[in-house]
């Protein structure tokens, strides 16, 4: 879409004078013009609001204390998957096995028929 044209503004004009006649019209375009400026102004503020709020200042400093707990981070999950690679898989099996020797100890679950 693009803007309106002489013809198109020619015909809003004579519309205008129509309907609202020469004695409201200069009243009317004053009240319209004062609107747009205002909205100009409203939205300029807001768009202002918004490129300060985009800048990020406080999280700027942040940024490296986070890319060092990643690493971090990495390194940790690195040495679980070799330690389970080297040996946890059987340490983590036997440990499985204890639970299961455990939980046959133990006993069936208490019935409760009440709570049925």
């Amino acid at each position: 879409m693009g803007s309106i044209g002489f013809g198109e503004l020619a015909f809003l004009v004579v519309l205008a004078l129509l309907v609202f006649g020469p004695d409201k019209l200069p009243g009317i375009a004053n009240t319209v013009g004062k609107a747009l400026g205002a909205v100009r102004r409203e939205a300029s503020g807001t768009l202002d609001e918004l490129k300060r709020a985009a800048e990020l200042e406080e999280f700027r400093g942040v940024a490296p204390e986070l890319r060092s707990i990643g690493q971090e981070l990495r390194g940790t999950r690195d040495e679980l998957r070799r330690g389970l690679s080297s040996g946890g898989a059987a340490m983590a099996s036997s440990a499985a096995g204890a639970r299961q020797q455990q939980a046959a100890l133990s006993g069936p679950a208490p019935f409760d028929p009440d709570a049925t």
